[in-house]
């Protein structure tokens, strides 16, 4: 923990006085005139003859044809299928759990409480890792042979005789009547209103506005200020100490130990016999690398090639046998090459392994209560009042003074005119006529068609399931734990002291084991069964028959009405209306307003800050005992029999100290 001073600001409220413009409006009424006009609406009637065709119905008896439908039951056979269910027994295998109660050491911290001035430790938590073995049960899938059963259908054609009704057209005469119009010529006599135009002389009415000043009496509130007395109630604090119990919570190691198996192997390099002949890509350097498989360092140019041994022994630089990197006499000697191999080294070993173990201890504390009592208090509250006040003042009062007065206006009036027109008009006549009808009539035919008709057999087939298996794997992965570093400080506080037990518990362990198993399986197959019901079949057999039918004509028939219309006379007419005219008074008003102006200041903080510590980890390093083995050991071209050479040793993670590789 840090102290830092930290800059702060604090703002402190200051008032200030500004002028503010307040604008007030001032009403004002004032007197207009307005001329408008007015369409004075007059009604007024006249008569008008019309025409109206009135249809007159009558009854006429008309035949027709109609198809009745005549029902009749008919047998007819077809096939179902009926599915079979069948129970078949089947293998198939279930992992079990079962339980199993292990024994396991533990250790317990007893706490006691001492109130003394002591030093504690504080655990800085390190991460690390670790690698740790564990068993996987890894699922796979194998193919099974099944044997089922497969309804197949059979699709064949059987002859089936059907009846149809085919419709045939015949020709019929048939007698209608038919209203046959003609147009005649008719004289109409009607009445017009012809308009025309008169002056006259209209007294009418108008009301002149007279405005005067009268006294009007009315009533003012006027607020007044009192102060009151005011009784009110104030909750006062009072500070109490009360003790009380909390649960304080520790993490505890405990410490146990685990076998796990590491492979410490590592690669070493090795020579490895690859046979006689020519040397490959893996041969060693030196004369040898591309030559043949002689112990010839170079060849000679006149030997050709050495494609064997004997063929080189008068070519060659002293042949197979002198001077070759092989023992004379011998034939073409084995080939030798290094190679990285892995040499496997399984350890057993006990790992200690911590884990933490939450312990909740009660420690006693004091806390601070604030407690609030009721005192009443009394205080001096202006109240504000209002009393009434009878005022007058003047009041403009507009009265109106009815005037008599006269002007001409032009009347519109209206005479009656008689006048004559002629209008054609459409009159209907009844004829008997006679038509070719085409009606349509229906015969029963016999005919056959092919229908497919399905059945099912059943056949046995083979099929491959795959059935889920499991098998356990061991896996390695790595693990982060967490150990913790003790630091020690010294305070004065209830200390808590531990002392360790020894104790056991037992736990459960599930785990698996297989169970071969039978179920019974339904498998469903079908049947086909053959039966018979009774269809109904509908025919249909042709029968006239005669109905009264409604016809209406058409006949013309005169009437007379009454239409009102309306006339719209304009007449001009003036009146007075009051309008509120607003205006604008702007004052300057002084006003107090609150400003708040910031303060810069510093003052110290605690911060926590997280400081690294340097912490020793152990690595182990694994290296592998020296080897010694006996194997030619290549110089360039020349190689000495039988000679032993301890080959160096390959730290892990290191390549091949010869060839580099």
């Amino acid at each position: 923990t840090e102290t830092r001073m930290v800059p702060t600001t604090t703002y402190q409220r200051q008032t200030q006085t500004r002028m503010r413009n307040v604008t007030r409006r001032v009403a004002k009424v004032q007197t207009r005139q307005q001329t408008y006009t007015v369409n004075v609406c007059q009604t007024q009637y006249r008569d008008e003859a019309y025409s109206v065709q009135v249809a007159v119905p009558y009854t006429q008896e008309v035949p027709y044809t109609v198809q009745v439908p005549v029902t009749t039951q008919v047998e007819q056979t077809y096939t179902v299928q009926i599915p079979v269910t069948e129970q078949q027994t089947q293998s198939y295998t279930v992992q079990v759990p079962y339980q199993e109660t292990r024994t396991q050491s533990y250790t317990v911290t007893v706490p006691f409480t001492e109130q003394v001035e002591q030093a504690y430790t504080v655990q800085v938590p390190v991460q690390m890792t670790r690698e740790e073995s564990y068993e996987v049960s890894v699922p796979y899938t194998e193919t099974r042979e099944q044997q089922f059963t497969v309804s197949v259908p059979v699709t064949e054609m059987q002859t089936q005789t059907y009846q149809v009704c085919v419709p045939y057209t015949e020709t019929t005469t048939q007698n209608y009547t038919e209203q046959v119009p003609y147009q005649e010529t008719q004289t109409q006599s009607y009445t017009v209103s012809v308009p025309y135009t008169e002056t006259q002389e209209v007294p009418y009415t108008v009301s002149v506005p007279v405005t005067e000043q009268v006294e009007q009496s009315y009533t003012v509130q006027v607020p007044y200020t009192e102060m009151v007395d005011q009784t009110y109630t104030v909750q006062v604090p009072v500070q109490e100490t009360r003790p009380a119990f909390r649960n304080v919570s520790k993490c505890v190691p405990v410490t146990s130990m685990s076998t796990r198996t590491v492979d410490q192997g590592s690669y070493q390099c090795q020579m490895v016999e690859v046979g006689g002949g020519s040397y490959g890509a893996g041969s060693m350097g030196g004369g040898v690398i591309g030559g043949s498989g002689c112990g010839c360092a170079a060849p000679a140019p006149s030997c050709g090639g050495c494609g064997s041994c004997n063929s080189c022994e008068s070519s060659c630089d002293g042949g197979c046998g002198n001077g070759g990197a092989m023992a004379s006499g011998a034939g073409c000697g084995p080939t030798f090459t290094y190679k990285q191999v892995y040499v496997p080294n399984l350890v057993t070993e006990q790992v200690p392994v911590t884990s933490y173990q939450l312990q909740t201890t009660q420690e006693p504390y004091s806390y601070t209560v604030t407690n609030y009592t009721s005192q009443t208090q009394t205080r001096q509250v202006p109240v504000t009042r209002c009393k009434t006040e009878t005022r007058t003042r003047m009041v403009n009062v507009t009265k109106y003074n009815t005037e008599q007065r006269s002007r001409t206006v032009n009347m519109t009036r209206m005479r009656q005119e008689q006048r004559t027109r002629e209008y054609t008009v459409t009159k209907y006549k009844t004829e008997q006529r006679s038509r070719e009808v085409p009606v349509t009539r229906m015969r029963m035919e016999d005919r056959t068609r092919e229908v497919p008709m399905t059945r099912m057999t059943t056949e046995t087939r083979t099929r491959s399931i795959p059935v889920q298996m499991t098998r356990m794997e061991t896996r390695t992965r790595t693990v982060p734990y967490t150990v913790m570093q003790s630091e020690e400080r010294t305070r004065t506080v209830s200390v808590q002291r531990t002392r360790t037990e020894e104790r056991t518990r037992e736990y459960q362990v599930t785990l698996m084991r297989s169970e071969e198993r039978t179920r019974s399986c339904p498998v469903t197959r079908m049947t086909s069964e053959t039966r018979t019901r009774t269809v109904p079949q509908t025919t249909y057999t042709t029968e006239t028959r005669t109905r009264q039918v409604q016809m209406a004509r058409m006949e013309t028939q005169q009437r007379s009405r009454q239409v009102a219309y309306t006339v719209n006379t304009p007449e001009t007419r003036t009146r007075n209306y009051n309008v509120t005219v607003y205006e604008d008074i702007t004052e300057q008003v002084p006003e107090s307003y609150s400003v708040c102006v910031p303060v810069q200041s510093m003052r110290a903080v605690q911060v926590q800050v997280c400081t690294q510590v340097p912490t020793t980890v152990t690595v182990p390093v694994y290296s592998a005992p020296a080897a010694s083995y006996s194997a030619p050991v290549m110089d360039g071209a020349v190689m000495s029999e039988g000679a032993t050479q301890s080959a160096p040793v390959m730290q892990t993670g290191a390549g091949c100290i010869n060839c580099g590789s």
